[in-house]
């Protein structure tokens, strides 16, 4: 397959020399759920030149009604094998590193060094492991594009390496904390947050949580352009952390949390 064909309608979206930079651009994505792995999808089609991903888990039944390589025949598969198989299908030529073990600091150094960017597609329950990625691409100089989603509610951000924010962003005076991290990422609750619901997580437990492939199209959708605009494009990311952008699905609204004032920018 000519690369040049499979990107030409690109043309128009971006300029030549933006697309040669997607094409030599190498992004880790850590996360190959509902979120990391239609990233992973937009990102090849797009025509980035390299992806490495990392994923302990594998597909269960549930994950069929959102998450992108999730059949009836993955069930039982790891996710960052079956994605890596799906992207091969689009482009043979992209180059696919994986990380069936997950991020680690045994495979850190494989996932991050040489990459141009990062996609933390790790939920609330993995903080110890996110923090480690949050530091170590601080450390290489890496912007880290995340999203977080329930029901109806999303929420995009980037990370400037030069002022990495999530530590802040999830502590309290004892340590990580589950209820800082959901106030920060989640200024918003869906409309499906019962009292109940919200005590579990709160607990440390992982509840059930409604989610679909449409908000996670949304938040793949929105963390890839932030990706592509900064990365590839060299434009100012629309939020940096601890801002937000927050989608509401239903009510179709985009809004701007600035997250140091706890305030709505209007």
């Amino acid at each position: 397959m000519d690369y040049d064909e499979m990107t030409v309608r690109n043309v128009g979206l971006l300029a030549p020399e933006e697309q040669a930079r997607l094409r030599s651009l190498a992004v880790t994505v850590v996360g190959c759920g509902g979120v990391g792995g239609p990233a992973a999808h937009f990102l090849a089609r797009l025509g980035v030149g390299e992806l490495r991903l990392a994923d302990p888990e594998t597909f269960e039944p549930s994950n069929i009604n959102r998450q992108f390589a999730a059949y009836t025949d993955t069930v039982g598969v790891n996710k960052a094998e079956a994605v890596a198989g799906e992207l091969r299908r689009i482009n043979p030529a992209l180059a696919i590193a994986v990380c069936a073990d997950g991020f680690t600091p045994g495979t850190m150094a494989h996932l991050l060094d040489g990459a141009g960017a990062v996609v933390d597609a790790l939920d609330f329950w993995s903080l110890g492991t996110e923090l480690l990625l949050h530091r170590e691409a601080a450390r290489r100089g890496l912007w880290v594009f995340t999203s977080q989603g329930a029901a109806e509610i999303s929420t995009v951000t980037a990370f400037d390496p030069s002022a990495p924010a999530l530590e802040e962003m999830v502590r309290d005076t004892e340590g990580p904390s589950m209820a800082r991290t959901i106030a920060s990422f989640m200024p918003v609750l869906p409309r499906a947050a019962t009292p109940e619901l919200l005590a579990r997580a709160i607990s440390g437990e992982q509840p059930n949580v409604p989610l679909d492939v449409l908000a996670s199209s949304f938040e793949a959708t929105f963390l890839v352009n932030e990706l592509v605009r900064v990365a590839v494009r060299g434009l100012p990311a629309h939020v940096v952390a601890p801002d937000l952008l927050v989608f509401d699905q239903d009510e179709l609204t985009l809004r701007h949390w600035e997250g140091v004032g706890r305030a709505w920018r209007t």
